[in-house]
């Protein structure tokens, strides 16, 4: 009888949902600023980069969990099947970024109350494009070409996008690669010949609008950071003793999570390679969340593990709750009452953010989500959970512990 490896890496749920908060947080500050309300946003670190770093957590995760997952893959069948890969994709997906794209274009827009100064002005500039580049899974092309959606619900997107483009060479890579970690190296290293590149180029021909469009556009490609989550997987699975050990060291744990710490506070940036660092971290991070029996760090609670399996929904829906939350303010809190605008607006950001994404996930996605176990040839995740899988996890000695059981 057929049998299906299980694979479950505790604390990552956990893992998402902060980085989900992260996004939210900047994108509140984002829109009081656009209301005129009291924020934060014009700080250069809170506008400029906070925002940014839930969007890396999420990448370097994914390149981490989806590279994994197909070694594994690889591993068990001696291939990799890329049409269930891309059909797991697609009930993951799809559902909720078509429905989120349908509602923030044909239903919002007709609603006075969802109107964003600005933004929702500059939604007719090239509609139709626009539209067919978001249904195609381009919003970040769109972002780059037109610096705006057309509609500012399904902005959000522009990452689901990346991710997605990403996801459309990978298993391929993963499949025929003799050498894993030497294609993620490449990658890396492709990634940043090409920024260096159309740095010099956009420094040397500033007002050449292509040359402009295209660094923009490759800043927020982002295939680094999945990459980076890709080396920590290889490292992983192919239990890499030396590098486990320095990885999991607590002194390599305390000196991570204290730098981590000292940037964001003091909003540290390092020209070209902020982000970068960040993702260096992250991934430490991840890494020992995922796999380290003795991790200082924990986000594995029932609370924190239900809202980062809803996610996704959280991500896709918050641009919604937060002019809910801001309109909330607007109607009810005097204009330089600051704690009450802050308390009202977070408050109900948050609140129906979470009741939308729970309705959502609840109602709509699992039916989806139930199809795509069919596919799979390694359960991963909460199914894994569900189904009694024992975490992967390592100790700082490198001796593998729960190792993943079949189903029988």
């Amino acid at each position: 009888m057929f049998t299906k490896d299980k694979v479950y890496f505790p604390n990552l749920n956990g893992v998402r949902f902060i980085a989900a908060l992260g996004v939210i947080a900047h994108h509140v500050e984002q829109n009081k600023n656009i209301y005129g309300l009291d924020n934060v946003y014009t700080n250069s670190f809170v506008g400029g980069v906070f925002g940014k770093l839930g969007i890396i957590m999420f990448f370097v995760l994914s390149g981490f969990l989806i590279t994994y997952l197909l070694l594994k893959e690889k591993e068990k069948t001696g291939t990799i099947s890329v049409r269930n890969f891309y059909v797991r994709r697609i009930f993951r997906i799809w559902p909720l970024y078509y429905m989120i794209i349908a509602i923030g274009i044909f239903v919002l827009p007709h609603f006075s109350f969802f109107h964003i100064p600005y933004l929702s002005d500059h939604v007719n500039d090239s509609y139709w494009l626009k539209i067919l580049l978001f249904l195609f899974f381009m919003p970040n092309v769109a972002d780059t070409l037109f610096r705006a959606a057309p509609a500012p619900f399904i902005n959000q997107a522009w990452s689901v996008g990346v991710e997605e483009q990403f996801y459309i060479i990978w298993p391929w890579i993963v499949k025929y690669s003799k050498n894993i970690l030497t294609m993620l190296l490449r990658i890396i290293a492709f990634y940043f010949l090409m920024r260096l590149t159309l740095e010099v180029w956009h420094y040397l021909q500033p007002g050449n609008k292509f040359i402009t469009n295209l660094n923009y556009f490759w800043m927020y490609f982002c295939i680094d950071d999945m990459a980076l989550g890709g080396i920590m997987a290889w490292v992983l699975y192919h239990k890499k003793e030396n590098v486990l050990k320095f990885l999991f060291n607590k002194y390599t744990q305390i000196i991570t999570y204290v730098s981590l710490a000292i940037i964001t506070v003091k909003g540290i940036a390092i020209p070209y390679l902020t982000f970068e660092l960040y993702a260096v971290f992250f991934a430490i991070m991840i890494i020992n969340l995922a796999a380290n029996k003795n991790t200082i760090l924990t986000f594995d609670n029932k609370v924190l593990d239900y809202l980062g399996k809803v996610t996704y929904g959280l991500y896709m829906y918050h641009g919604i709750a937060i002019v809910i939350g801001i309109r909330a303010v607007l109607a009810w809190v005097p204009k330089n009452d600051l704690v009450w605008s802050n308390i009202v607006c977070y408050g109900i950001t948050f609140g129906s953010c979470i009741l939308m994404t729970i309705l959502s996930y609840e109602l709509y996605e699992k039916p989806f989500l139930r199809r795509k176990v069919k596919y799979s040839k390694i359960i991963s995740g909460d199914n894994a959970k569900e189904m009694g899988a024992e975490a992967v996890s390592v100790d700082e000695g490198t001796e593998t512990s729960a190792p993943v059981p079949s189903l029988q």
